[in-house]
């Protein structure tokens, strides 16, 4: 990146968030990245590309701010903030293959973008649990996410209905 883009970008940033606000989206993320590697065992299979990781974060930021100017907003609300996260670890893929990994972690990007939507959708909460039988079909319903998410054109926009819907659909229940 060039010495005129990168001041451009910083100072797009500075304009838009304090310090703390890019520290801690930053440090958010990374943290569940982290987590996802760990959880995973994708030692020695996989590696976190932290130079692609930082321009994720620049993406996600830069996009965050031009939505708050286009709309004249002064806060980012969090599940925006994780479909954006989820997006662009997508397009930048910071989660690298080791030679002879094997290809059950070509898509492990994938992967991490269901992680960080099932995160913004509070799947991962304690408080949170399905009703006994709906197991099969709640599988069938995150390979259904992974896939669009494998084979589809993704974009934030899409991510967030998901998860708006997401949010929508822990609101509804069938009675018998």
């Amino acid at each position: 990146m060039d010495k005129k883009r990168a001041k451009t970008l910083k100072e797009t940033l500075k304009e838009s968030f304090t310090d703390e606000y890019i520290r801690n989206a930053g440090m958010l993320i990374r943290g569940a990245a982290e987590r996802f590697y760990e959880e995973n065992g994708l030692e020695e299979k996989v590696y976190f590309n932290d130079d692609i990781f930082d321009h994720c974060l620049i993406d996600i930021l830069v996009d965050l701010a031009r939505l708050k100017d286009y709309h004249d907003i002064s806060l980012v609300n969090y599940v925006k903030l994780m479909a954006y996260s989820a997006s662009w670890c997508l397009k930048r893929k910071p989660f690298q293959i080791m030679e002879g990994a094997g290809e059950e972690h070509i898509y492990v990007n994938e992967k991490f973008a269901l992680a960080l939507l099932m995160q913004a959708g509070g799947c991962y909460d304690k408080k949170v649990r399905y009703r006994a039988g709906d197991e099969r079909s709640l599988i069938d319903s995150l390979n259904q996410i992974y896939y669009h998410l494998q084979y589809r054109n993704t974009n934030p926009q899409t991510l967030e209905l998901f998860l708006v819907g997401l949010e929508s659909g822990k609101k509804l229940h069938i009675t018998d």
